[in-house]
């Protein structure tokens, strides 16, 4: 049986990438070009924070972690944090704030 493939598009850096339904954001981001950067990766420090600007419903569900670290208006406006997000399916869209090069 085939496996279902996501597409997700970082707008901040114009680059579409697909993947396997289900598959972690952290875990594909390395091998694609985007600017998008991780810190703790446990959902404690905010370096990953990106808003879903469209697809919220092909994403994970919210996390506690993310409850705890990001504000409920944050959340309501689509803010998660990177670290925690898993495509779930079809296609999302994300962007976030670019951080300088070190």
């Amino acid at each position: 049986m085939e496996s279902l493939v996501a597409r997700v598009y970082f707008k901040t850096d114009d680059v579409t990438h697909e993947v396997e339904d289900g598959t972690p954001l952290i875990d594909f981001c390395d091998e694609v070009d985007v600017s998008l950067s991780f810190g703790c990766t446990e959902g404690t420090c905010g370096v990953c924070e990106v808003t879903v600007v469209e697809g919220r419903d092909n994403v994970s569900r919210i996390t506690d972690e993310e409850k705890d670290y990001l504000l409920p208006e944050d959340l309501e406006e689509g803010m998660r944090l990177g670290c925690q997000v898993k495509v779930r399916k079809g296609e999302v869209t994300l962007r976030w704030k670019k951080v300088k090069a070190k």
